[in-house]
């Protein structure tokens, strides 16, 4: 029971018969009790009522709406605009969940909320209807919890703000859109596409899809297959091997595979040449050689018959600009640098490893093939020509030897090419007694480096070397029983 309100009631109950003497002097002649009769009622009550309620939040008080005392006035001496117990109303008291009010324009407001409550939705009526469980205010984190007590938890509230430097994102990689992503109690993950390869929700530092992508988001494809785009092969021999380049395997990303439909393609096995490759595919290169494989002529005058390579010797990998340099085995082709700087015993072993019948050439059928079947002095003719061929006298001589038949015009009546000038060549012929490694040997045809006496398919005095002789302008050619 309010006892104030008792109080105020009893008071007005007091007032009744006299006020109810002066309304029948007025000449209102109605039974029952009237608080109008003739005039508007004033103050807070409805009309012709028994009492109104209080502001919002209040309880109400009761009191005799649109009663004045005389002169006008409020039933009760409050401020109805502040008073917290009176607010809008005689004992309309302001309480409101979890907070201080405050009657504010009477109308009963939050104040302050208490401890651990906040008002959320700004409405008075429920006070501070949100009870925040952290204990101190913070910013708001990634956590599952309303570190800010806003009412808004992680990512629904827009206070959140992502760490700048959690997840990789590159520029110009499949890295450069990745999102972070609040995951509550579990907190933040980044999101990377699927392209990007990802291990315990870190970017891998090794790549182990070959995919053309840069899974690792590191500016570089691929780049831990190494082997990608170099040469491979499908296992065949020689030139039968159809050879291609390393690609990635489109049916399984974490290996290579070896793309044959480049060209060239393989091709059928032949006979072996000479040419530092396995041309009849077994797997041995320039070996059991047909001797079709060199170009030979035969040697005027020679019985039983013998053959006298066309060109100068030269190495199995030589071409028009290098000498090579294998030397398994002596090659007779036009066209390239000869096989110069060996020794008597390299040069007769490169003509062994030819096969059965072949050796280095004697003095004698060399110049036989020099002098061709007319007999000549020189290769060419029966006098002297310094153009015709490699010597001294030819402004050629001052580049070195020459690629073996580039010379036209020297050429003999039997077919073979540069037997004067160019190199001197090797000949099994020895010119003294001595036992290996003191022999000497004859050589033959003058070399660039000749005057016209030493150009000549004879010579009264002949060049000479000792076994181990090395020099850039000696060489030799083979010849076959």
């Amino acid at each position: 029971m309010n006892t104030g309100r008792t109080k105020r009631f009893g008071v007005a109950l007091a007032l009744v018969p006299a006020m109810f003497a002066v309304l029948l002097g007025s000449g209102c002649m109605d039974d029952a009790f009237c608080f109008s009769c003739g005039a508007e009622p004033s103050g807070s009550g409805a009309s012709g009522g028994m009492g109104g309620m209080g502001g919002e939040g209040g309880e109400g008080g009761i009191g005799f709406g649109g009663f004045s005392q005389v002169g006008g006035g409020p039933p009760c001496d409050a401020d109805l605009l502040n008073d917290v117990d009176n607010c809008g109303a005689c004992d309309n008291k302001c309480l409101l969940a979890s907070a201080f009010p405050r009657c504010e324009q009477g109308v009963c407001v939050v104040d302050t909320c208490v401890a651990g409550a906040y008002d959320v939705d700004g409405d008075p009526k429920n006070g501070c209807e949100y009870a925040c469980p952290v204990p101190v205010l913070g910013p708001e984190q990634c956590n599952g919890i309303d570190d800010d007590c806003d009412g808004k938890v992680d990512s629904a509230d827009p206070d959140l703000v992502p760490p700048s430097n959690l997840c990789t994102v590159t520029a110009g990689t499949p890295c450069e859109g990745t999102m972070v992503v609040c995951n509550g109690s579990a907190g933040w993950s980044c999101v990377y596409p699927p392209e990007v390869e990802v291990v315990s929700g870190f970017v891998r530092i090794t790549e182990t899809r070959c995919d053309g992508v840069d899974g690792n988001c590191d500016g570089s494809v691929d780049e831990w297959f190494q082997e990608l785009g170099s040469a491979c092969d499908d296992g065949g021999l020689g030139k039968c091997a159809d050879v291609g380049v390393v690609v990635c395997d489109p049916t399984n990303p974490a290996t290579t595979k070896c793309d044959l439909s480049v060209l060239p393609d393989a091709l059928p096995p032949t006979a072996e040449q000479c040419n530092g490759a396995d041309d009849d595919c077994d797997g041995f290169v320039d070996e059991e050689f047909d001797p079709s494989a060199f170009d030979m002529d035969p040697i005027p005058g020679s019985n039983p018959p013998a053959f006298v390579d066309r060109y100068e010797a030269s190495r199995p990998d030589a071409s028009m600009q290098a000498a090579g340099i294998r030397e398994t085995v002596a090659c007779s082709k036009g066209s390239v640098l000869p096989w110069t700087g060996g020794s008597y015993t390299e040069a007769a072993a490169a003509c062994a490893a030819r096969g059965p019948g072949f050796r280095l050439c004697s003095a004698s059928e060399l110049e036989a093939a020099c002098r061709g079947p007319a007999s000549m002095l020189y290769p060419y003719g029966a006098t002297y020509d310094g153009m015709a061929c490699l010597g001294v006298d030819n402004p050629a001589a001052m580049s070195g030897a020459a690629a073996t038949g580039s010379l036209a015009a020297c050429v003999s009546g039997a077919g073979p090419r540069d037997l004067s000038g160019n190199v001197t060549e090797w000949t099994r012929t020895q010119t003294n007694a001595a036992a290996a490694p003191n022999r000497i040997f004859q050589l033959h045809g003058g070399s660039y480096l000749s005057p016209q006496l030493g150009l000549a398919c004879t010579m009264e005095l002949p060049a000479r070397a000792a076994e181990g002789t090395l020099l850039p302008n000696i060489g030799f050619r083979c010849c076959r029983q």
